[in-house]
């Protein structure tokens, strides 16, 4: 992690995504301007943040991770995301873990200097409350998707997040926010190719049957029965 000075940027990116309004203290004069590089670690689990973040740029994987290593995608989240407001604010130890997957800027607050405050900042606590009933019920649904097979999984995966019908989002990452292993969400994707729905081409996968891809998403189509 490393702690920018720079005011105007901060400020920025407090005016951009409204963080004033999200508190009645003044975050312009408690926030921080924080860095972490790709692979990099927000919060580890067991250990409380000394910081709550609002994550303004970047993206986060949000996973648990079993004694045998296995590691278990909870959420994966952009901005702007709040992170620490389950455990790190009330000075708990979180059982998650959250790890940079591109380099990340947020507006952080730190908690050992500002956790009193915040706690006795209604507007503030209103805020996360809703925010916590809204990963709940996000999470809830996540689980829910466990059981779904690869293919449909990655199938709204796709529609979700490709730009202008070309999916280029990087695979290894893919595969860890769908509790994948990279070989399967392989053998899936030249499936999804074989069958004409994606296209390889230098920059990703085309999306060359777009209705296909929904139905396979919606659970409508099995393409594990189409020869």
């Amino acid at each position: 992690m490393r702690k920018l000075t720079n005011n105007k940027k901060l400020e920025f990116y407090i005016s951009q995504n409204y963080l004033d309004t999200y508190m009645n203290a003044d975050i312009y004069s408690i926030g921080e301007l924080l860095t972490f590089e790709k692979n990099e670690f927000l919060v580890h689990s067991g250990y409380p943040s000394d910081y709550i973040y609002f994550l303004v740029d970047g993206n986060v994987l949000v996973f648990e991770q079993s004694p045998n290593d296995k590691h278990t995608c909870i959420s994966y989240c952009h901005s702007l995301t709040v992170i620490g407001e389950a455990a790190s604010l009330w000075n708990m130890a979180p059982i998650k873990n959250v790890k940079a997957m591109s380099n990340c800027t947020c507006v952080g607050i730190n908690l050992n200097k500002y956790r009193k405050l915040l706690l006795n900042d209604l507007l503030f606590m209103q805020n996360i409350c809703q925010i916590l009933s809204c990963k709940l019920n996000s999470e809830n649904e996540l689980s829910k998707t466990f059981q779904e097979p690869l293919e449909m999984r990655l199938s709204k995966f796709i529609l979700n997040y490709s730009n202008n019908n070309i999916f280029d989002f990087q695979l290894i990452n893919c595969a860890d926010i769908l509790n994948s292993s990279y070989r399967h969400l392989l053998r899936v994707l030249k499936l999804l190719c074989s069958l004409d729905i994606l296209k390889k081409s230098k920059t990703g996968y085309e999306i060359a049957d777009r209705e296909k891809l929904e139905l396979i998403a919606n659970g409508s189509l099995c393409v594990e029965r189409q020869n």
